[in-house]
């Protein structure tokens, strides 16, 4: 046989392996290493069985991937999205929404497709979106008398989302395989995203207005015990503000060119622990979760009055910095006041470290008198001692910054150690970062925490690991003359730009029965982009339309996944085919969008132009 035969004797008996549900990554590997050592086969030069190039070129590949700026930005956008889903966030955005919604047909519909939008662009993460909606939204919309297959498909449609809602993985994998950017791919997806996310709006506010009986109106008595005491804009404030902030403010830094997008997921990341330490810490505040220095009776273990003093203290003058920032900006704003650039902080170094000083002597001695000092400090007794850990914290903050400062101001060894150099705030930053560090780590879920971190290393290590095994293989097959052979078969068919695109996306969708995304685009796709500038098409668009199609291989029987992830945690009597029945409409809405998009490129292409120009 000819190499390029061999090289579809290759792909033939990749496929007909993954069918068999062999390991796709090892499969790819294995492969590769196999038909690789016979494609760069030479006796003439071998001088034991390992002298074959082939495993130069696995070394290579696995070095590459490893060496890839723009892989790391997965795992913290996978920790962002594994984080918020721990911290109990989606299910107070989804009340929150339910509630504001409530006047609209089919208000709880528009919530948990909302919820999904916004949970989807947090986390990019399509089983656990799909996996806790179905656990959170599905069963409150089945008590509220929702049609069942009306509401699967609800929840299976918002949560394929966030393969296309940036900042989604899907983009960042096709981006490496595709060399592209990032962040062009991310302004360009954004439009597309809301259109479809609109689209599934509009069809659910239609479809409940023209037969009521599938999302009848909530009663007001349940909307009131879903509100209990608290406002609809408390409630907006306290769920919607903070993700709906961290995930702009992620995009923001992105597409502005703040920062990369590493950068920004690093920034997420961290948002995601603030955010989950932050809910669970309002929690204890109220009673509703009671930690490890609480016993089952609600007593408090006793803890020390001065590092209490000391925490208090802190956390009261960092109040007051933030209070001085925020008018300093509102006055720039308002009365074109000149805004200092010499100095970012309101005083010289040390002087936060003798207010926090102050305050910590005035609240151990005359903290319960004053009224102001009282202002300041908690006013549950679960969180006093979190202060006291705090306090505790910063002592030792102190400490690490005299070592520091001996180290670096007084025997200058910055010389020795390149990227270190005394700063005068060295005790300032020990101090607070120390205290408010310690805090956070005592107030946030461990559990969650571990969790978090073990799915993002799993997730992480099976994207990473396909890469190198879809490298090694394409690089096989490419050197067989595989890429060649397809290429040649595709242009002899004289195939017009759109019956081509047509063609791509059939075969992507059919691949999205067997095949999850992430093997889809790295395996694939890159078949297809050689011969895009032959067809005249940009890569971008073609990219944003693959991640359109990817949400009909998740919704599409027999292998709609999103169907058997919400039918894992649904109630024993709901059946498969209900679930399907209800996502063929949402399907139709993902054909609808991707004719609109084709119809209208400028949708995808036009963020990118503005932004970033051709």
């Amino acid at each position: 046989m000819s190499n390029p035969e061999v090289a579809v004797v290759m792909l033939a008996i990749f496929v007909l392996t993954i069918m068999l549900g062999f390991p796709i990554c090892f499969t790819l590997m294995a492969m590769g290493v196999f038909f690789g050592y016979y494609a760069y086969y030479d006796p003439e030069r071998m001088q034991s069985i390992f002298d074959n190039r082939v495993f130069d070129l696995f070394v290579n590949q696995t070095y590459s991937v490893m060496a890839n700026d723009v892989l790391v930005a997965v795992p913290l956008f996978l920790f962002m999205g594994y984080i918020v889903e721990r911290a109990n966030l989606v299910d107070r955005l989804f009340f929150t929404l339910q509630v504001a919604a409530r006047r609209m047909p089919g208000s709880m519909a528009i919530a948990a497709l909302a919820t999904c939008a916004m949970f989807a662009t947090a986390s990019g993460i399509i089983g656990a979106v799909v996996t806790l909606m179905g656990l959170l939204a599905f069963p409150a919309m089945l008590k509220a008398r929702y049609d069942t297959s009306f509401s699967a498909g609800v929840i299976c449609a918002g949560g394929c989302l966030g393969i296309l809602i940036p900042p989604s993985i899907m983009l960042i994998v096709y981006a490496a395989a595709a060399s592209m950017s990032v962040v062009r791919l991310y302004a360009g997806a954004i439009l597309p995203g809301f259109l479809l996310a609109g689209l599934y709006i509009i069809y659910v506010i239609g479809r409940s207005w023209l037969n009521p009986k599938l999302a009848p109106k909530p009663r007001e008595e349940d909307v009131q015990a879903l509100k209990g005491d608290r406002n609809i804009y408390f409630m907006m404030a306290t769920s919607f503000l903070p993700l709906a902030f961290l995930i702009l403010a992620v995009l923001g830094a992105i597409l502005f060119g703040l920062a990369t997008p590493t950068e920004a997921a690093s920034m997420g990341a961290g948002g995601g622990i603030v955010l989950a330490a932050g809910y669970r810490i309002a929690s204890i505040r109220t009673g509703g979760i009671k930690p490890e220095w609480v016993e089952a009776d609600g007593r408090v273990h006793p803890y020390n009055p001065w590092f209490y003093a000391i925490g208090a203290g802190g956390i009261s003058t960092i109040t007051l910095y933030v209070a001085y920032f925020v008018v300093r900006i509102l006055a720039n704003w308002l009365f074109d006041a000149p805004l200092p650039v010499e100095r970012t902080l309101p005083f010289g170094p040390g002087v936060s470290l003798a207010i926090a000083a102050v305050f910590a002597v005035a609240v151990r001695y005359r903290g319960d008198h004053i009224p102001l000092l009282g202002l300041l400090q908690p006013r549950a007794a679960s969180l006093r001692p979190l202060y006291a850990f705090g306090g505790q914290a910063g002592l030792v903050g102190l400490g690490f910054s005299a070592v520091y400062a001996i180290m670096f101001g007084l025997f200058d060894l910055s010389e020795q150690f390149a990227y270190h150099e005394f700063t005068p705030w060295t005790f300032d930053i020990g101090f607070f970062v120390c205290l408010f560090g310690y805090m956070g780590w005592k107030g946030i879920d461990k559990t969650g925490l571990k969790e978090s971190v073990y799915l993002t290393v799993r997730t992480s290590a099976m994207v990473c690991w396909l890469f190198v095994g879809s490298w090694t293989f394409s690089s096989v097959f490419s050197y067989l003359g595989g890429h060649s052979l397809i290429e040649e078969f595709i242009l002899g068919m004289d195939l017009s730009p759109i019956m081509f695109l047509i063609l791509a996306q059939i075969i992507i969708f059919l691949l999205g029965w067997p095949l999850e995304w992430s093997e889809i685009i790295i395996i694939f796709v890159p078949i297809f982009l050689p011969l895009l500038p032959h067809f005249g098409i940009d890569p971008l668009f073609f990219g944003i339309l693959v991640a359109l199609n990817l949400q009909t291989s998740f919704l599409t029987p027999p292998m709609a996944m999103a169907a058997y992830y919400l039918k894992g945690v649904a109630p024993p009597h709901i059946q498969l085919i209900e679930i399907f029945k209800g996502v063929m409409p949402f399907l139709s809405m993902v054909l609808l969008a991707m004719i609109i998009l084709y119809t209208f490129p400028e949708i995808a292409m036009w963020l990118p132009k503005i932004v970033y120009g051709r």
